[in-house]
Order: C-alpha cells, then structure tokens, then sequence
C-alpha cells in the first residue's frame, strides 16, 4: 500500500494539534482567573484542577499508547476531539469547583489521548521509517498553539466571557478537529512491534 500524501497528513494534523494545544495545556494562562473570579475560587485552586489534569494525562498517556499500537492512532485521536468538546463544555456549564474539577478531568483524558504522543504514533504507522520528517512538520505548526491560542481566547473572552470562550473552543474540536480527522487523516496501521529479542542464555 502506498503511502498517503504527507502534505496533507502534516497539515491536518499540525491543525488539530494547535488547536489541542491551545484549547487544553494553554488555555488556563488567558481564562484562569475569570474562571476562579466567577466561580468565587482562588486561582491556586484552579492550577491545582489544572495539575491534576496532567497528572491524570501521564497515567491514562500508557493505556491509550498501547491501543495506538493494537489499533493505529486515528480512532483514538477522533475520541480526543469528542472528549475535548465534552470537557470544554462541562467547563462552560461549571457552576462551582466540583463541576469545574470534573471537567479539568476530562480534559486531562483528552490530553492523554490528543497530543503529540498519538499524532508521532499515528505518523509511524502512516510513514514507518519515514515519520521523521511529518513529525518535525506537525511539531513546527504546532508550536504556534501559544501564539494563535492566547490572543484567540483572550479575544473570545473579552467578546463572550470565559465561558463562552469555552463553548467555541470545544465547537471548534467538533466542526474543524473532528473532520480533520476523520477526512484528511487515513486511518492508520498500528506502528509494526518490534521483534522480540532471542539470544541464547
């Protein structure tokens, strides 16, 4: 089977992995402290939300990785994009910070699943040997998910308030992430396994 075209593979993933970025590991730089403000939190409660979304992210990262290796990486990442959207959405609705600490939870279950360690596996199954050069691609488009991120939701907040910030980010996961996807990303194999080693004792 011949590979896919790679412009296209980088570019649709690139998109969706700014767009994971900033709605996720960037967005409590911008909407931190409206949302504590609002929600009558300090903000060190709210990082601490925050923190215990990455943690849950590192523990969830392996049992994700090892269905990227059963299955290939584009299910998983369609599932990142729904949770997302299920999180950013939770957050908008939060009225308090039980509500708020259980959608910082899904959005720690998307970040396990969305970012760059899924979009590299997806790229390994896509291209093998040949994924170093998508995978340099992705990670340079992405890099500006600080740069288009922060001044979109600054924007998005002054214009429609933090929660509606929220709202159109997780729209966004459902009408540009999830047809990236699905559309513009084959679905991939599953990276080959590595032969087991078998020298004598």
């Amino acid at each position: 089977m011949s590979n896919p075209p790679t412009t296209r593979v980088v570019l649709a993933l690139g998109t969706a992995q700014t767009l994971a970025w900033a709605s996720s590991y960037y967005l409590p730089a911008i909407l931190a402290r409206p949302m504590a403000a609002s929600l009558g939190m300090s903000s060190a409660m709210l990082y601490g939300f925050f923190s215990a979304s990455l943690l849950l992210s590192a523990l969830l990262g392996p049992w994700f990785g090892r269905l990227v290796d059963r299955h290939g990486g584009r299910g998983v990442l369609l599932f990142s994009n729904l949770v997302f959207a299920a999180g950013l959405g939770c957050m908008a609705l939060a009225q308090g910070p039980l509500a708020l600490g259980l959608a910082w939870a899904l959005m720690g279950v998307g970040m396990a699943c969305g970012l760059y360690e899924t979009a590299f596996a997806t790229l390994a199954g896509l291209f093998g040997g040949a994924a170093k050069g998508p995978i340099t691609g992705i990670t340079l488009i992405a890099g500006f998910a600080s740069t288009l991120g922060w001044p979109l939701s600054t924007w998005m907040e002054a214009e429609l308030g933090w929660r509606g910030a929220c709202l159109v980010w997780a729209l966004l996961h459902l009408l540009l992430g999830l047809p990236l996807h699905r559309w513009l990303v084959p679905a991939a194999p599953p990276p080959a396994a590595r032969p087991a080693a078998t020298g004598e004792v």
